[in-house]
Parts: structure tokens; sequence; C-alpha cells
């Protein structure tokens, strides 16, 4: 029998996946990726974060290619 992780756990990995060093670009598409997986899921909560996440990052950088993504997402 598999023990489901707690959610708090999942929203600390995503704040370090935030805070990596990584170019905004590549670490906005992980963070999609992983909406995406946590949606399949059927997180939808996590799902969502992750998308406000790397909205936020899209915005802060000015990647409209990418906004248009993650609007796609949202609807």
């Amino acid at each position: 029998m598999e023990v489901e992780p707690p959610r708090w756990w999942n929203k600390l990995k995503l704040n370090f996946l935030w805070r990596l060093p990584l170019e905004p670009r590549k670490k906005i598409k992980r963070l999609l990726k992983l909406g995406d997986d946590y949606l399949v899921q059927g997180e939808r909560e996590l799902a969502e974060h992750c998308y406000n996440l790397s909205k936020e990052l899209a915005e802060e950088v000015g990647t409209v290619h990418l906004l248009k993504k993650i609007e796609q997402r949202f609807q």
C-alpha cells in the first residue's frame, strides 16, 4: 500500500522550485509540467497553484507566448 505525501510537502517542493536559480523560461516550463501532472492526478488545487506561480513569473519576466499557454490551461 502506497501512502500519499501530504499536500504541504508538495507546496514546499513548489516553493523550492520557485527559488531555484534557473533561467525563468525553464522554471516556467517546469511549473507548467508539474501543474499538468497534478491535474492528471486529480490534484486541481496544486495544479492551479503551479499555474499561478508560473503566471506570476511570466508576467514578471514578460514572456507573452508563455502567458498565452498559461491562460489556455486556466480555461
